[in-house]
């Protein structure tokens, strides 16, 4: 840009001296330099277009070329002045090249590509277990591309195998593949004397072999352990199958 605004100025610049120093009848040179400088810079302006490589190259031939036509001016002891400007005009050619670099294309980065297309690939669902059985939840996961993580915990108010909650949120958008985890309950903590209740339940079962209800009315006997209908209910529905 900074090299076609310079064309731009000194082609304007050349043309306003140029038809001055028509009408004023005078030599045209210093239009001629003007207007020659402004093509250089166009010539720049398009070699920098297309390549950085060939405008670093430009640089480095005319500041080899200044020195050399330096050393024949001195040799020859002639004056050194457009040898100097050559140098210099290399040098700042050559500066100016490595001060930029050419554009990379953003769709050649195989990375690039790579991400975006990922993204596309990747779907999202809206996540709705609550309503479902454990059975029909793992079977939705399953059609939808997602992991199913059973967890149980104890709950007061809710029976055994209700659902609790689920982790994320219902409605929440994930992509697939994620894991979808569920809180299932496991029914009320057992107390004290439901824990008691089952390990005497379970040492008539694999002791004397006696069935659930013999083990229900063992327990609840008067003449035997004397538990309560709860704990005892509670003993034979936690047995072993």
């Amino acid at each position: 840009m900074i090299l076609f605004l310079l064309f731009l100025v000194l082609l304007v610049l050349g043309i306003v001296y140029f038809i001055k120093l028509k009408k004023n009848n005078e030599p045209k040179d210093k239009a001629k330099k003007t207007l020659l400088a402004s093509l250089v810079f166009f010539v720049l302006f398009v070699i920098r277009c297309v390549s950085v490589d060939a405008f670093v190259m430009l640089g480095f031939i005319a500041f080899v070329l200044g020195i050399g036509y330096l050393v024949y001016c001195l040799f020859k002891k002639q004056p050194k002045k457009k040898a100097l400007c050559m140098i210099l005009a290399g040098f700042l050619v050559f500066a100016y090249a490595g001060s930029i670099s050419d554009p990379e294309p953003i769709e050649s980065s195989p990375e690039v590509a790579t991400t975006k297309e990922a993204k596309k690939k990747k779907k999202v669902e809206k996540v709705e277990v609550a309503d479902l059985s454990q059975t029909d939840a793992q079977a939705w996961c399953d059609q939808n591309g997602f992991q199913l993580s059973k967890e149980e915990d104890f709950s007061d108010s809710i029976a055994q195998g209700g659902f609790i909650s689920q982790s994320p949120q219902a409605g929440t958008q994930i992509e697939k593949g994620s894991t979808v985890t569920v809180h299932y309950s496991k029914g009320k903590e057992p107390t004290m004397e439901d824990k008691n209740a089952l390990a005497k339940a379970e040492s008539y079962s694999s002791m004397m072999h006696m069935s659930k209800a013999a083990i229900y009315d063992q327990l609840t006997s008067s003449y035997g352990e004397k538990f309560t209908a709860e704990e005892a209910q509670y003993a034979v529905d936690h047995l072993p199958q």
